[in-house]
């Protein structure tokens, strides 16, 4: 039986860059098929191929063994290829159904058949297992129900081969694992999945095939029964990643930053914590626990808050993030793309905006100075690029992660915080973040770091503090770290851990 999909000698070019190099691709009817590596490897750009997003410079595609050309994102859709992209690209003000119909609604006699699009789009949730009712508007769904619209538009297209691009990274477990639930259900009706994922788990729970790509080459292609995680990893980085979270012990030294009683409206409930001279704190806690908006208000971001905030003992009144930053504050949000980044802009540029004031001489930026920044900091964060002059855009999803960081680093904060610091990054790019992590503990560098990774959490933190519905539940020592008790009080079930140092720390 001929194969769902087959790409044989795939290669694109960049300026300046190989994205892919004779790349073949085989995807079997009915088959989940993971694509792994690192960010760069060229997944996303063998998938902006097939979903017709972009063309390829040479190479061949066959659909059920008929050899086809896709040069738009219209062709593929015709051809049975559907995407869902991390970035759901919904309209939140229409309704399920029209956004399940968009670009395409019936009509009758002049206008839209509404009949028509609310029992199609009844017809393709239902595919989903969904009873979420058409006439809502998709602006009130939850991220993992929006999620499940774009999954039905387009398999209201009769769908035969399904991209996923890491579509579990706004999803709780429980919502990922409904999410598995569909792909499965899809799979037994003959439905092709390509799923891309950095989550090892994930990966081994639900792809039946991987296969692995490396600086835009093919590594090679294996049923998930025959490795396990450790060699899957080997084949992605091309070395043994021996030590994912390579932790120093360094000395703590005193309170840098301590926050107390801190509340922000509806949201973070009289919540204390400090952080100390070269330590790294965790925060943990699941979805909508109040993590972000804690350390959101510690940076002078989030709106509403109550409560003190000291630096080196002195009260400070921090109410923007411009004060934060002038205090010695740097933040390096989730959102590194919208919010820690312009990503129309260069490398070099979003480099020198860290410092802007510093490198500005008589109201006009010394462009020779900022260059010298940036060129120290891309080698400092080894970014991949061919100059300091490239678009941060084109810069894969680790290497813009290391220009957020770069940023601040040089401006050598007193205190640096981390929101999901490797959300989307492969796993050789993460021991790096790591590494560099710790590089600025050892160098008196007070970090605070909000994961949703408990692995990562435990594996660079120091101490560890754990919220629940915007309550301070749990605090843990590094020798008393365990994943039961820290999930214990992240579900609200545990108290404060006797064992913690938290009162010595005050």
């Amino acid at each position: 039986m001929a194969a769902a999909l087959e790409m044989r000698g795939v290669s694109k070019r960049y300026p300046g860059v190989v994205a892919l190099d004779n790349v073949d691709l085989t995807v079997s009817h009915g088959e989940i098929h993971a694509i792994v590596g690192e960010n760069g490897a060229g997944k996303s750009t063998l998938m902006r191929i097939l979903s017709g997003a972009t063309t390829m410079d040479q190479g061949n595609i066959r659909i059920d063994d008929v050899a086809v050309e896709i040069g738009s994102s219209q062709r593929a859709i015709d051809l049975g290829i559907g995407t869902v992209y991390q970035n759901l690209n919904l309209v939140t003000d229409l309704t399920v159904a029209e956004n399940i119909y968009m670009n395409r609604f019936p009509m009758r006699g002049g206008f839209i058949d509404r009949q028509k699009i609310a029992d199609g789009a009844r017809r393709a949730l239902s595919e989903m297992n969904s009873d979420i009712a058409p006439s809502m508007r998709v602006g009130d769904l939850s991220v993992a129900d929006q999620q499940m619209i774009a999954i039905a538009r387009v398999l209201a297209y009769d769908i035969k081969i399904l991209i996923l691009d890491e579509p579990t990274s706004s999803l709780s477990k429980a919502e990922s694992d409904d999410l598995f639930r569909n792909m499965r259900r899809l799979k037994s009706r003959g439905v092709s999945i390509i799923f891309i994922s950095h989550h090892m788990d994930e990966i081994f729970s639900v792809a039946d095939t991987v296969t692995v790509l490396r600086d835009g080459r093919l590594i090679g292609r294996w049923r998930t029964n025959e490795l396990d995680e450790h060699a899957l990893v080997h084949h992605m980085v091309g070395r043994e990643v021996t030590e994912m979270f390579p932790k120093e012990v360094v000395p703590i030294g005193d309170v840098v930053l301590s926050a107390n009683h801190i509340s922000v409206d509806g949201m973070v409930h009289d919540v204390s914590f400090c952080v100390r001279k070269g330590e790294v704190l965790g925060i943990g806690g699941l979805v909508g626990a109040g993590r972000t908006e804690l350390v959101k208000s510690v940076f002078g971001a989030c709106p509403g808050r109550s409560g003190d905030i000291c630096l080196d003992g002195q009260p400070v009144d921090i109410r923007s993030p411009k004060q934060a930053v002038e205090a010695g504050i740097a933040f390096v949000p989730e959102d590194r793309r919208y919010e820690g980044l312009i990503t129309e802009f260069s490398i070099e540029d979003n480099i020198g905006l860290g410092s802007i004031w510093e490198l500005t001489r008589r109201f006009v930026v010394d462009a020779k100075a900022r260059t010298k920044l940036s060129d120290d900091m891309i080698q400092t964060m080894n970014v991949k690029t061919p100059s300091g002059k490239q678009l941060v855009k084109n810069l894969s999803g680790g290497n813009q992660q290391k220009v957020v960081l770069g940023k601040w680093f040089a401006r050598q904060p007193k205190v640096i915080i981390f929101d999901e610091p490797t959300r989307g990054i492969d796993v050789g790019a993460k021991a790096e973040i790591y590494r560099k992590i710790g590089e600025l503990a050892k160098v008196g560098v007070a970090v605070i770091i909000v994961s949703s990774e408990l692995p990562e959490l435990m594996g660079i933190s120091d101490r560890i503090i754990v919220l629940n519905k915007g309550r301070m539940t749990g605090e843990f020592a590094r020798a008393a770290f365990s994943a039961d008790r820290i999930m214990l009080a992240a579900t609200g079930k545990a108290g404060l851990d006797a064992t913690s140092p938290r009162g010595q720390q005050q």
